[in-house]
């Protein structure tokens, strides 16, 4: 054994030679065998990044649909899974403000809706805050989704803030 040698100690192996990982060779715990999974460097992400950009640049906003979204977020079939992201994500007094900040929401029409929407997708270059992708991962089960739609709600209300006669 190589006692007071880190890993190797614990796992009767020599130490790492300098730049490898975990990865490279695995472990092994009463005779179980587990890998970890290798990190992704930053230049895997940032061309993940990039190849995942370049598809939603593709993508034609469609501002009937966008606004259909949010109305299902906010009042509709998804506002439950919304609800509960909050919940466990600590979230659910910033999005109380969220909505309460914008009550617009509530009574513009869809192309109204829409606008405002676009509007900060493409202020913000953040085709992650279109309400049809923020449906799609709460549904599926990513609760730091609805943070994604406390940041669109605050920035509806920043770049088209509720006129005086706007209610919620």
């Amino acid at each position: 054994p190589n006692p007071g040698r880190g890993v190797g100690a614990v796992l009767n192996r020599p130490p790492l030679a300098s730049g490898s990982s975990v990865a490279t060779w695995g472990a092994s715990f009463g005779g179980m065998a587990i890998e970890t999974a290798p990190q992704n460097s930053f230049a895997a992400v940032a061309e993940s990044d990039a190849i995942w950009r370049q598809e939603a640049s593709q993508e034609r906003f469609d501002a009937d649909a966008e606004a259909s979204s949010l109305h299902s977020l906010l009042h509709g079939s998804s506002a439950a899974a919304v609800a509960a992201a909050c919940a466990e994500t600590s979230s659910s007094v910033r999005y109380d403000a969220a909505r309460a900040a914008w009550p617009a929401a509530a009574t513009a029409d869809r192309q109204q809706l829409g606008g405002a929407i676009r509007q900060v997708v493409d202020a913000l270059d953040a085709p992650h805050l279109k309400p049809s992708g923020i449906e799609k991962r709460l549904l599926g089960g990513t609760h730091a989704a609805c943070l994604g739609l406390i940041t669109l709600l605050n920035q509806m209300s920043a770049l088209s803030p509720p006129t005086s006669g706007d209610t919620a």
